[in-house]
């Protein structure tokens, strides 16, 4: 269950508990807001010339850092406003302003992990590049919007430079799982067991969820057969959405040179690669947020209790601002207690506080654009060691020849002897980390003797195909690095490593390899359940048969295989559990609602599975190969009433980069839709879906000489009337 659900009940307290204090306003029009602001004359600032290339693509020009920022934020809005104005409104905490009831739990959530309060102690203290490259963006935000005032809600203006930085504080946590963390803390049904000292603590941390995916591979020039360096930049997202791609290329004079993609409301390139490096990105989930069990005063409920004494909460305001209807909208104030450890949850198991690796951080985006402009290994392991991003993995490859796998990770300063993915009990000062492991104990594999590192989801000591990777038994349990082993992990380790020499064609035609691997849970789970008893209807038509053909599943995942889509379905809580035991009952519902619609919507449970697994865009489909956790990754489901899987996740926007045995970069890439994310009237709205689909990439005009061949539109944003 996402968190959204799990915080229902928080918000129906909130509402429900503050109607007494609440009021009803009518904010104010946007028309005022643009007449306050002259955004135009701010705009006059930068100057920045955009150039389209035939597939849309915005290349970015500027003399400076920041007027590139202008223009980076510019373009992406012509292409998606709409989701960058609701990331910005989701940051503030205002989403429910503009969007009704059913955003106010995100509006919560944002105030409850008291963003705002460490943008207003820190944000002054930032390096004024920093603070100028999010000004900058901001007022390419605020040209876009007054020129478009019809797209811009009563609660945006003006976009700051603290909301683009304050958007990392809120969304960088998230992708080690915090909103699980939460979900789970607020659902009644969930297992609260407390931890005790002494109790023995796992060095790896079992995954409870999969997640959606993602991966890096680099191959160094001994292993690659013609000398380049290569690099796979490819990340697993929803195909929509706020952390959707978005591919930008940027240059500066002042040596900002980046091609790659960005998520809405981010003034960076987050990976890809610039003249001298790159890296691809990928989820790390170790465990990184705790959740303390607080004694409450039964005398006084503003108290708790730590190290025998009575402690007073410290209390701040959430402000939950909601539509109703029309211009009509409804502010209701509810206290958010704090507690030494952080910010408390009243649920109906008990009362919580909750400590979690990035809490005030805010020095993100600084470290973001560190890694666009580093120009060697030192200068971006110099990055890292700002440990100001709370977790994701990089993987990472340079002219020189090097590379690397970082398990990058904001590890707390926790004691030993106690297990951490526990509650804990609230009463002890000493569970109350403090700071950060520093960046020597991050496990890493650089410049392993094989010439390979990757990662795909998987623990950082399976990073490479040699022996040079990091050993578990070094790192404490208390850093709760994850465990879970991923097919496509295994898949890299087994086709990439079976060869002695990586050439330009293996590189690329792995990464698209359609199957499990024997030894995957997946398979595994299969096997398992195939030799187990079954229900006795499993004996009729169309499951013996269904059930015959599953047994002759070759485990790919190909647009042509007959039993792939059977096997998917099947296998969905199997998935879901990753790796964790399934009851047989759970497969066999799986398996029965499988057949059921496959012969409903089919004819047939065995059916090409390009019929069923497609590739939507607005009216446009194409059929797919691939799908959850196998190298081509393509999440879908459930099936639609057409009997269909519509890809919604997975692959998204791949990068292939090399540098040639001279040290110059080249690169190809593709999107899974094109760069026009909203507007179905631009030739760009799903152009590249067809490559996408096919399994095919298109050139990056990194060169500005390669460029001016392709240019589809060339204009300077402030210079527009």
């Amino acid at each position: 269950m996402q968190l959204a659900q799990r915080l229902s009940a928080a918000v129906c307290l909130l509402v429900g508990g503050a109607l007494a204090i609440g009021y009803l306003s009518l904010p104010p029009s946007t028309a005022s807001q643009l007449r306050q602001y002259d955004f135009s004359a701010a705009a006059r600032n930068f100057d920045v010339e955009i150039i389209r290339d035939d597939w849309g693509v915005p290349h970015i020009y500027g003399e400076s850092d920041t007027d590139v920022a202008f223009g980076l934020a510019y373009a992406h809005a012509e292409d998606d406003f709409a989701t960058i104005q609701d990331v910005i409104l989701a940051t503030r905490g205002k989403l429910a302003a503009e969007n009704g009831m059913r955003a106010a739990k995100t509006d919560y959530l944002a105030q409850w992990m008291g963003i705002w309060p460490a943008i207003e102690q820190g944000y002054r203290k930032l390096p004024q590049h920093t603070r100028a490259v999010a000004e900058a963006y901001a007022t390419g935000l605020n040209l876009y919007a007054a020129r478009n005032p019809g797209d811009v809600s009563r609660y945006l203006l003006p976009v700051t430079g603290e909301d683009l930085v304050a958007g990392f504080t809120f969304k960088a946590p998230m992708f080690y799982g915090f909103d699980r963390v939460l979900g789970e803390l607020l659902d009644p049904d969930a297992v609260h067991e407390v931890a005790k000292s002494g109790q023995d603590a796992l060095a790896w941390v079992p995954e409870r969820r999969l997640p959606t995916g993602s991966q890096g591979i680099a191959v160094a020039p001994h292993r690659s057969g013609d000398g380049a360096t290569r690099l796979l930049v490819n990340s697993h997202q929803p195909l929509t959405g706020p952390v959707a791609w978005y591919e930008a290329r940027l240059h500066s004079s002042e040596g900002w040179n980046m091609a790659g993609a960005t998520f809405p409301g981010a003034p960076v390139i987050i990976h890809g690669h610039n003249e001298y490096l790159g890296w691809a990105n990928t989820v790390n989930k170790p465990d990184l947020a705790d959740i303390y069990r607080l004694t409450i005063n039964p005398d006084n409920p503003d108290q708790y209790l730590l190290d025998g004494e009575w402690r007073t909460f410290a209390t701040r305001e959430a402000h939950i601002t909601v539509k109703l209807w029309g211009p009509l909208h409804w502010t209701v104030t509810r206290p958010i207690r704090i507690a030494a450890h952080g910010p408390v949850m009243e649920t109906e198991h008990g009362t919580y506080a909750v400590r979690w690796a990035g809490m005030g951080e805010i020095r993100t985006l600084g470290f973001m654009l560190a890694l666009n402009k580093a120009k060697s290994r030192e200068e971006f392991e110099a990055a890292l060691k700002m440990q100001a991003m709370p977790s994701i993995n990089y993987v990472y490859a340079d002219r020189e020849g090097n590379i690397a796998h970082y398990y990058n990770a904001m590890f707390p300063r926790r004691i030993e002897g106690w297990d951490w993915q526990k509650y804990l009990p609230g009463d002890r000062s000493d569970l109350i980390w403090d700071g950060y492991r520093d960046f020597a104990m991050m496990p890493k594999t650089v410049n392993p003797d094989s010439g390979l590192v990757f990662n795909a989801n998987n623990p950082p000591f399976q990073s490479t195909d040699g022996n040079d990777a990091p050993r578990a038994g070094d790192y404490p349990g208390s850093m709760g690095i994850e465990s879970h082993l991923t097919n496509r992990a295994l898949q890299i380790e087994t086709l990439y490593g079976s060869r002695d020499k990586i050439s330009p064609a293996d590189f690329e035609q792995l990464k698209y390899d359609h199957h499990y691997h024997p030894d995957a849970f997946q398979a595994r789970a299969l096997r398992r359940w195939l030799a187990s008893e079954k229900p006795a209807d499993f004996q009729r038509e169309p499951y013996r048969s269904a059930l015959a053909a599953l047994g002759q599943w070759d485990l790919s995942t190909a647009r042509d295989n007959r039993e792939a889509a059977l096997a998917v379905l099947t296998l969905q809580p199997v998935q879901d559990a990753a790796g964790e035991r399934v009851p047989d009952s759970a497969i066999d519902r799986a398996f029965r609602e499988a057949v059921d619609e496959l012969v409903a919507s089919h004819g047939s449970a065995t059916v090409p599975y390009g019929q069923v697994n497609r590739h939507v865009r607005g009216t446009q489909d194409w059929p797919l190969d691939g799908g959850p956790d196998t190298l081509r990754a393509v999440y879908g489901g459930p099936l639609n009433s057409d009997g269909r899987l519509e890809n919604h996740a997975g692959d998204s926007y791949i990068m292939f980069a090399e540098w040639d045995a001279e040290g110059r970069v080249h690169s190809r890439a593709v999107h899974n839709f094109g760069a026009a994310t909203l507007d179905d009237t631009s030739p760009h709205f799903a152009d590249q879906a067809p490559l996408f689909a096919a399994e095919k990439l298109r050139p990056v005009y990194f060169y500005r000489e390669a460029l001016e061949s392709h240019v589809s539109r060339r204009y300077r944003p402030a210079q527009q009337p």
